[in-house]
């Protein structure tokens, strides 16, 4: 190797790395199929019954749950809207057996001010629209957030401004430390300091992760719970999430497109994407746009078969199946057995296989619909019995 290639191997970003060996793997004709079995799938939970990610209903009763710190979770945590990072055997009719879910949150932090339809959390804006799954803990939704309340903010992360598209939000009020998941800015090695939104962090040399860090890394910050004399934010661990080095025969990733050199080279969500052969609808592709992309991964890079541009306006239709466990026929709202998420069938519902007097406990039955307004429950448009 010579001196020049020497000093760019040094220098060049992982993704950078990803997608060279990627090219030449395809160069030597590799293919689809070719050294990667089973599934990737990163975006929010749509569902209950098994997961529902992407579309696609991932059984997770025998997967290890944890958070992107490698902590294990239980399964009984997962909830409709968190982001997650699903590692699963095949996709087949639309189904798959997951070995992992991975928590990913975009935020934790207290609330400095809010408005309508926004959170200004750790100095960074979270936007919130009709597809942003409040916990039901929080009474009449937004509402019931108050100013100082420390939660948990998951969503698609913006990558100039560093606010957050939230998918959704929950009371953290144990949280440790803070936590911002962004793209790195101003990065100084010598000062030891960072940007990620217009926020200022500074790390010491003992933090771990720290080789994660350049400018326009997508980076999970870990920092303590109050900003320095100088107004920045001290750094306990840095880290990042994607799904890492191998090879799958079948990916599906939503995110934002966090970085934009060509359709052969962006990343989203802080991942390596090669579109150069795929479908694109929507186009063209640029920095900041929210996408889901379908394709396979080699050697950690994903190859694209297709990319569709989201609408901000358009919102995922929820589900949630299971055994009916507790019912108010007064305000007509059910649960279901093993969950907490309440389901209103108080407007206008096509019945499937039945009519609302079979709503019960312990009927079984799968409720499809959309938030209700404030973001706390289904409100279902569809409810098809299954016994």
């Amino acid at each position: 190797m010579d001196r020049d290639l020497a000093s760019w191997a040094r220098s060049a970003p992982r993704w950078l790395w990803a997608l060279a060996v990627a090219l030449l793997c395809a160069a030597c004709g590799g293919g689809v199929g070719t050294g990667g079995t089973g599934a990737f799938a990163s975006g929010p939970i749509t569902g209950f019954g098994s997961i529902v990610v992407n579309g696609v209903h991932f059984d997770e009763s025998a997967a290890r749950v944890e958070d992107d710190d490698g902590s294990g979770r239980s399964r009984d945590e997962l909830r409709l809207g968190m982001m997650v990072e699903v590692q699963s055997g095949e996709i087949r009719d639309g189904a798959a057996t997951a070995s992992q879910v991975r928590i990913v949150s975009a935020l934790v932090g207290a609330v400095q001010s809010k408005a309508s339809d926004s959170l200004v959390v750790n100095g960074l804006t979270v936007r919130i629209n009709a597809g942003t799954v409040v916990d039901d803990s929080l009474t009449g939704g937004l509402a019931g957030v108050d100013i100082g309340r420390v939660v948990e903010v998951f969503g698609f992360v913006e990558p100039v401004q560093g606010s957050v598209i939230a998918t959704r939000i929950e009371p953290d009020d144990n949280a440790a430390a803070f936590k911002f998941r962004g793209v790195v800015a101003n990065f100084s090695a010598l000062a030891r300091t960072f940007d990620i939104g217009g926020q200022h962090f500074v790390y010491s040399g003992q933090v771990s992760g720290v080789g994660e860090l350049r400018n326009g890394a997508l980076v999970r910050v870990q920092v303590q719970t109050q900003v320095d004399a100088l107004g920045r934010w001290v750094v306990k661990s840095i880290g990042n999430t994607g799904p890492g080095g191998g090879d799958r025969d079948q990916a599906k990733a939503r995110g934002v497109i966090t970085s934009f050199a060509s359709n052969a080279s962006f990343t989203v969500d802080g991942f390596a994407v090669d579109a150069s052969a795929a479908q694109i609808e929507g186009g063209p592709l640029a920095a900041g746009l929210r996408v889901e992309v379908e394709g396979r991964l080699q050697a950690g890079v994903l190859i694209a078969s297709s990319v569709e541009v989201e609408d901000d306006d358009e919102h995922d239709e929820l589900e949630l199946r299971g055994v009916i466990a507790t019912l108010d026929d007064q305000a007509k709202v059910f649960t279901i057995s093993g969950r907490s998420e309440r389901i209103s069938y108080a407007g206008s519902v096509q019945y499937e296989r039945g009519s609302a007097a079979d709503l019960l406990p312990g009927r079984r039955v799968r409720a499809t619909g959309m938030l209700s307004p404030d973001g706390t429950q289904l409100d279902a448009t569809h409810i098809r019995f299954d016994n």
